[in-house]
């Protein structure tokens, strides 16, 4: 967030660091926020009086070299896209922070969001043929010795060739969910990540569709049991239940919960709840939160509950989400990403808490 001095993430990185009990960081390769701007006030947060916006991320690479040389030994992540940065650029930035990180670096690619493309000159209908661009490129220029050549979909390599200097492979995993982004991360990737309880919204139901990607590992002739599966959880955590309770009524909570509590809208039925936005709306389709039109706002404001906001996040204290994150595991996760929405509702001060949490 550049609004902030970059030193207090390296403060973050090495508080979590010295928790003994955190695997690893992640950092979201970001352009814009989920907030629309009409939404980012001093009624809804109090960072709105110290930050005029929320849509001022750092650039995830560049911050990923400083944390790497600041910070060594914490392994990292990258969450990003494979539609707004060349396969070249990209793999050559994968190498590189491998090497960094002596093999310590993951990268989970989505097939991208239309809130990171439409404003930019990115087309969001070209993510999952990019992704397979880059998989398949990144396998490519791995296994071979030499200049490669490969005709993609929007890619051509001809005598391309980023030298031999390989000593460590980067972690490919694969994020997010649908039929197509499933094939390909299952061809191509270590592993796959799914927002939950956005996608997975029970842990039943997590075992369930593990156990069905397991089958389509074992029938493209791959070992199930060396794939790896992670969960990235919205949270709502604190020690105090009624500031828990005065969270699902603020209508950032409310607004987060309608648009990407469930990624498909149709879900929320199994919930016996109405759908907040249009059942054919898909927030990594549809969501450009500068674009959003007023009335739209207000009426999915108007239709998310305060049990939309609840079923659409992880909500306790720390011991009851993690129980509840744990029945994750117990179902086939390898790891949890834990995301905590709540300091962004609460006084500043509340942020190392949270870290705490």
């Amino acid at each position: 967030e550049r609004h902030a001095p970059a030193v207090l993430l390296l403060d973050q990185v090495r508080a979590l660091q010295a928790s003994g009990v955190v695997d690893s960081v992640a950092i979201a390769d970001q352009l814009n926020n989920f907030i629309p701007p009409s939404m980012w006030t001093p009624e809804n947060t109090p960072l709105a009086s110290l930050f005029a916006d929320p849509d001022s991320p750092a650039d995830a690479y560049t911050t990923l070299g400083y944390v790497t040389g600041a910070v060594p030994g914490m392994p990292l992540a990258m969450m990003t896209d494979s539609i707004r940065r060349q396969p070249a650029e990209v793999i050559q930035s994968m190498l590189t922070l491998a090497n960094m990180s002596e093999g310590q670096a993951m990268f989970l690619i989505g097939g991208g969001e239309q809130k990171q493309c439409r404003a930019y000159g990115h087309k969001r209908v070209e993510g999952l043929a990019r992704m397979e661009d880059l998989f398949r490129l990144f396998h490519l220029l791995w296994d071979t010795n030499g200049p490669v050549d490969h005709q993609g979909h929007h890619t051509t390599f001809k005598n391309a060739y980023l030298g031999s200097a390989k000593q460590h492979k980067p972690k490919l995993w694969g994020l997010g969910s649908g039929p197509k982004l499933l094939d390909l991360v299952t061809s191509h990737c270590e592993g796959l990540a799914v927002a939950t309880p956005c996608v997975w919204a029970t842990p039943q139901q997590a075992g369930e569709h593990i156990r069905e990607i397991k089958v389509q590992l074992a029938a493209k002739g791959r070992d199930p049991d060396s794939f790896g599966f992670g969960i990235v959880s919205p949270l709502l955590v604190h020690e105090d239940a009624a500031v828990i309770e005065r969270a699902l009524d603020n209508p950032l909570t409310r607004w987060i919960a309608a648009v990407f509590g469930r990624i498909d809208p149709n879900d929320w039925a199994k919930d016996d709840l109405e759908a907040p936005v249009p059942l054919d709306w898909r927030y990594f389709l549809h969501l450009v939160p500068y674009n959003e039109k007023p009335e739209f706002i207000a009426e999915v404001l108007r239709k998310s509950t305060r049990e939309h906001a609840r079923k659409g996040f992880i909500c306790g204290n720390a011991k009851e989400v993690a129980e509840q994150l744990q029945a994750y595991v117990d179902a086939g996760v390898n790891w949890v990403m834990p995301v905590d929405y709540l300091p962004i509702l609460l006084p500043p001060e509340e942020g190392s808490a949270g870290l705490q949490r």
